[in-house]
């Protein structure tokens, strides 16, 4: 008969499996030996990863020990390459990321690093300059068409196009993609789907409700601070498109001002992500996002995303949701305007999600990304889950901002 293990215990290995995984030079020797059992922020961001993707607890630890070591060798295998690999995934059957390169070199330096190096015929720039091409015919938009980007694991290009609303010009639009796959000799894939993306407009804690005047309703990013003593949130660009508007939290005082100066709102081209001015009495910063339940979870700092990695995302209208990152760089047609540099998961997601927080690694959770949209599919309406967010370090390093953050 077999053993029957007690949940608590399972609960207590995996923090302590996700502490020692993201303490740097931390052996699990090191950890405090008082309390062996997950705070309860650290186990709602468990409990949801459960609900979300399937998993059982001794799963979950299993998952995120093998990704946060997967994201420390991604930071080695960026320094240790001369250009960046063709592309970079988690695979959860070998529990290990997996790096394309184009090179026999490359590819001992990658599996020296711990990784495991796949070889492949197109490199990054070659790929990135099939995108430019498909950009290029796109021009302002080409209706029908909702984006495109790098599919990392096929070494290719992907194309998405909306079922229901494909035209003469999308049927021109994919003729000419395949002609600039034929003689760039990259695989190109045109993906059909009836989820065509949206923007979702809808004390500061990452995941609550804040209001841009009388727009709409929207959600906290994460905290930040900048040149100035300045002090305010990140959220997403389509809800701070207005120059000097008055931001209003969810009990309905105002907090601060959006889009100050009007030189603080991105929603094109280059991203979808705005700045909210924090600077009415009675309202401070904190480190937080509302994590499962409303359970506060306490940002460490900031990471990128990598494909096939699981994360959660807080919204004032969805809560707390997870799943995994299906795909990085890509460019969204939202018809209203085109965006690139945006990443894909299949977390659900809903209406009044955007500016919202997308957080990593429940052991010292990491600041990912702002929620920009999503397809028709939510938490309540099923299909196709399409979520969409801007990564994190574009609106950092665009107005010098640093995260607040905390320990978790």
């Amino acid at each position: 008969m077999q053993r029957r293990i007690p949940k608590a215990a399972l609960w207590s290995a995996a923090a302590a499996a996700l502490v020692a995984a993201v303490t740097p030079n931390g052996p699990a020797g090191a950890l405090p030996q008082s309390d062996p059992s997950p705070q309860p922020a650290q186990r709602s961001m468990l409990d949801a990863m459960r609900r979300d993707l399937g998993l059982s607890p001794a799963e979950v630890r299993t998952r995120l020990a093998q990704e946060a070591e997967a994201q420390h060798t991604a930071l080695a295998v960026r320094r240790a390459l001369s250009a960046p690999p063709a592309g970079m995934w988690f695979d959860k059957s070998l529990g290990r990321l997996v790096v394309a390169v184009n090179g026999p070199d490359d590819a001992r330096r990658v599996r020296g690093l711990g990784a495991v190096p796949k070889t492949v015929r197109h490199s990054r720039e070659t790929l990135r300059g099939v995108v430019r091409q498909i950009a290029d015919h796109a021009g302002r938009g080409i209706p029908g068409v909702t984006g495109w980007g790098i599919d990392e694991r096929a070494n290719g290009v992907v194309v998405r196009v909306d079922r229901a609303s494909r035209t003469t010009r999308t049927a021109g639009f994919e003729s000419a993609v395949r002609q600039i796959a034929v003689r760039s000799r990259v695989p190109v894939t045109v993906e059909r789907s009836d989820q065509a993306p949206r923007q979702q407009n809808g004390t500061i804690i990452g995941g609550e409700r804040w209001m841009p005047g009388t727009d709409g309703i929207c959600s906290i990013g994460f905290a930040v601070t900048g040149p100035g003593h300045l002090q305010g949130f990140l959220t997403a660009g389509h809800c701070t498109l207005k120059a000097n508007q008055s931001a209003y939290g969810k009990d309905g005082s105002r907090m601060g001002t959006s889009n100050h100066g009007g030189a603080h709102s991105v929603n094109g081209y280059a991203g979808d992500f705005g700045l909210v001015t924090v600077n009415q009495p009675g309202w401070k910063l904190t480190p937080l996002v509302r994590g499962q339940g409303g359970s506060p979870v306490t940002i460490t700092g900031s990471q990128q995303g990598i494909v096939g990695m699981s994360i959660c995302h807080s919204g004032q209208t969805s809560g707390w949701h997870c799943g995994e990152i299906t795909r990085i760089d890509q460019t969204v047609d939202y018809g209203t305007t085109v965006i690139s540099g945006l990443s894909f998961t299949n977390a659900c997601s809903a209406a009044g999600d955007s500016g919202g927080s997308y957080v990593s690694q429940p052991g010292a959770p990491k600041a990912v990304g702002v929620h920009s949209g999503g397809g028709a599919a939510t938490c309540d309406v099923g299909g196709d889950t399409v979520t969409i967010f801007q990564p994190i370090d574009e609106p950092l390093r665009k107005w010098d901002l640093k995260l607040v953050t905390g320990t978790p």
